[in-house]
């Protein structure tokens, strides 16, 4: 499996071809999910900005969506506002803070850890002065959590409109054996050279307090903070 992995193609972190490949990936696992498509209008899309612009191959935002609508799968690179406008999964994030975190494999229990170690990354640079220009907390946060998915106080597990029974499993599956969204859209991705000298935590979230000053000067700037 190694050796297959290794001879398949592999792209950096939001270039054009990952963001097909995993619009694609997105599609096929609720496809093969035998999901009842009428009782769903969801969507996900992830947007990364501040983008190296030689990855951007013509396109003014970088990213990638799939959505159920209507009774259809379908998506792709790009972030159309029909998507956008369902409920469902919806992030903009720097591409610098994720780039290289978002190759690595792991299960339920190694996505905590990469959160955690994110958790830190976003508390050193807040310290530090360059705290996010568009804060991602929502003010129901320190209310008590009632769906254990999501975290939101408004509403059980059983009517989450952000990841709605059936679909977390669609895009999850096998996930423990390297399957699922993540595992195989990680396999494909290759380091991009803007941050492959910083320090890096185990599952590559870069860490902050350990960069030079020449590094933390450049990284700031690829946040575009």
């Amino acid at each position: 499996m190694a050796n297959e992995i290794n001879q398949e193609e592999k792209w950096e972190f939001g270039s054009l071809e990952w963001c097909q490949f995993a619009g694609g990936i997105g599609v096929k696992l609720l496809n093969e999910a035998n999901l009842d498509l009428s009782k769903y209008q969801w969507g996900f899309s992830e947007e990364y900005t501040h983008i190296p612009e030689r990855l951007l191959a013509g396109r003014e935002k970088a990213g990638f969506h799939f959505m159920i609508k209507d009774g259809k799968v379908s998506g792709g690179a790009s972030l159309p506002e029909d998507c956008l406008a369902l409920p469902g999964f919806h992030v903009s994030i720097e591409w610098a803070l994720i780039a290289h975190a978002s190759a690595v494999i792991y299960d339920l229990a190694g996505q905590g850890k990469r959160g955690a170690d994110a958790a830190v990354l976003n508390a050193e640079l807040e310290a530090a002065g360059y705290s996010p220009k568009i804060s991602t907390e929502k003010a129901t946060e320190k209310r008590e959590r009632r769906c254990p998915v999501c975290g939101s106080p408004d509403h059980d597990r059983e009517h989450c409109p952000v990841w709605p029974p059936g679909i977390g499993e669609a895009l999850s599956v096998d996930a423990d054996k390297g399957g699922g969204l993540h595992n195989l859209t990680a396999k494909r991705l290759r380091r991009s050279p803007e941050l492959d000298d910083l320090p890096e935590t185990a599952y590559r979230v870069p860490v902050f307090t350990q960069m030079t000053d020449e590094q933390k000067e450049r990284f700031i700037k690829l946040l575009g903070r």
